[in-house]
């Protein structure tokens, strides 16, 4: 983005700009004169807020529905910064800068940040301003361009309302590199400003930059800027946040950043029961130096609802949507719901989170989740086509196939042509062969093919790997009844109950364990089931229904 600096024999030089621009391929009004001349008024008739969150909680009581309505919120992109001089050893600024931004944005009740993962595809190539708004579904854009000299870093951005063609503002700040965690806290606060927004007492307090050594924050920079689409990379994305953290143990970001790729990890290798434990002992760490902190309380909810705290999970997703005013949390309160079995009330919070990030690949992963929850409300077809529709999606919106994808090919296996599951299965396991998804396809496919010795080894492999997610042990019951292995496949399902899968309407109907729906041993575990669903659904379901809007 070549419109901050232009080079020159003198070096970088900010050029001042003409009245119409020409910026990421749309031409753009701009106003050059002094700010305190400027008609500042005219920018006001996008940032009306309609009072979107009314009463979302009370205290402790949740007493009225979320209203979400799309036209009432203020939908921004934040592009990654564009790196100047283009020298490796500070490329990772670009993403890292942008996405902190993003995240402190997020406390903002009123204003919707899409998020990183739907930025990131645009990084270092030139797109069309307009393009990059219909894709991700907002209305301004912010852009920038940074350049690093010595001990001194520089950073200009510019706000872009796409609807009129027009650059709000232009900012540039400058900071000594050792200070580079102010950054975030300053352009936000020029958002806000050049928004008219009024921030609430608690948002004022969540914008302010945290005091953190500058060398943990840079090893911290690095770890989030790297692409984690394999397991040795968030390894290495791991050990870059114990650095971090060596140096200064304080900083709770890096804690909470640790314990949600610790538990990423750990569902997909044999080291499993290690990260877990990490995720927790990080995840306990990141919430006592900040129990407010986003990130923390996101990382707690995938955590929670894979180990068997569902209950725990669905109060810090409720947090998390109370602390960002119902823009966050709504697909993690999703996701605890159907391990707990309110499919319908998950595929509402699903809903609720497309509407809230239109972009490619977030519509792609809830459509993933959507679809699991129609497997387990037995709506197959509906679940094929979701899941199909999903998988373009978020292929379309990162370029990759994440293995979670396997889900495309699981409706499969509840009708009768199991066979159409497998191209699924194995293009999941040639894009990443050893993870614990990839072999769980590959176990489906040798058992209901009839390969049952290989079965029994990929079954044994498994088991070593000491998986710690209950929906995940729940395979295990599958896998054993396709064994012939009825009490191991019992004991799989109690196992996977205990630890905190609970899908009682599923669980009761599963099409993959009719072989033991009348067996006495499987009528008790259900019944475990079923006690611990309708708790769940005593403490929590009203609660959750009247946050949605929808009848009890």
């Amino acid at each position: 983005m070549s419109w901050v600096f232009d080079k020159t024999p003198q070096g970088f030089v900010k050029t001042d700009f003409k009245d119409i621009e020409e910026i990421g391929g749309m031409k753009v009004k701009v106003d050059n004169r002094p700010f305190y001349k400027r008609k500042r008024n005219i920018f006001l008739l996008f940032g009306v807020v309609a009072g979107i969150m009314i009463g979302l909680f009370g205290g402790n009581r949740i007493s009225n529905p979320i209203i979400i309505n799309d036209k009432d919120l203020t939908k921004l992109a934040i592009l990654p910064f564009t790196n100047i001089r283009q020298d490796k050893e500070n490329d990772f600024l670009g993403f890292a800068l942008s996405d902190e931004i993003i995240n402190r944005l997020g406390y903002l009740k009123s204003i919707v940040v899409r998020p990183s993962g739907s930025v990131r595809k645009y990084q270092g190539i030139e797109v069309d301003l307009n393009q990059i708004g219909n894709d991700l579904d907002v209305e301004l854009v912010l852009t920038g361009s940074y350049l690093r000299e010595g001990d001194q870093l520089r950073l200009s951005t510019e706000l872009i309302d796409l609807r009129k063609n027009q650059r709000l503002w232009n900012k540039t700040v400058q900071v000594d590199y050792s200070d580079i965690f102010e950054i975030q806290e300053t352009v936000s606060r020029d958002i806000v400003e050049g928004l008219k927004y009024n921030l609430e007492p608690d948002e004022e307090e969540k914008l302010q930059s945290d005091n953190v050594d500058p060398l943990a924050y840079e090893l911290y920079l690095k770890a989030k800027e790297m692409r984690s689409d394999n397991i040795p990379k968030m390894e290495i994305k791991i050990q870059l946040f114990q650095e971090s953290i060596k140096i200064d143990s304080t900083f709770s970001d890096s804690w909470a950043a640790l314990a949600s790729f610790s538990v990423n990890v750990a569902q997909a290798t044999k080291k499993g029961e290690y990260y877990i434990n990490l995720s927790h002992y990080a995840l306990q760490k990141a919430i006592s130096l900040n129990n407010e902190s986003l990130i923390s309380i996101l990382a707690g909810t995938g955590l929670y609802s894979e180990t068997g705290d569902v209950e725990k999970a669905t109060e810090l997703a409720i947090k998390g949507m109370k602390l960002s005013g119902g823009k966050s949390g709504n697909g993690s309160l999703g996701y605890a719901l159907r391990y707990a079995g309110l499919m319908n009330e998950s595929i509402e919070l699903y809903d609720i989170s497309s509407k809230l990030n239109e972009s490619t690949q977030a519509r792609g992963g809830n459509a993933i989740q959507l679809g699991k929850s129609h497997i387990y409300l037995g709506n197959i077809n509906k679940a094929i086509e979701i899941m199909h529709k999903g998988a373009k999606l978020v292929k379309d919106g990162s370029g990759t196939a994440p293995v979670m994808l396997i889900y495309e090919g699981v409706p499969y296996l509840y009708t009768d042509m199991p066979t159409k599951a497998y191209p699924y299965f194995d293009y999941i396991s040639e894009v990443d062969p050893n993870n614990t998804w990839s072999i769980i396809g590959q176990t489906y496919k040798a058992l209901t093919s009839g390969k049952i010795d290989e079965g029994k080894k990929l079954v044994s492999s498994l088991e070593s790997r000491n998986i710690h997610d209950s929906e995940m042990i729940y395979r295990f019951t599958h896998f054993y009844l396709m064994l012939g292995e009825e009490e191991k496949a019992l004991s799989a399902l109690e196992r996977s109950i205990d630890r905190g899968f609970f899908c009682y309407p599923y669980i009761k109907s599963d099409l993959l364990t009719k072989p033991i729906h009348n067996n006495p041993r499987f009528k008790q575990i259900l019944e475990k089931a079923k006690i611990r669903h309708e708790l769940y659904e005593k403490r929590f379901g009203g609660k959750i229904r009247l946050l949605l809007g929808m009848a009890s």
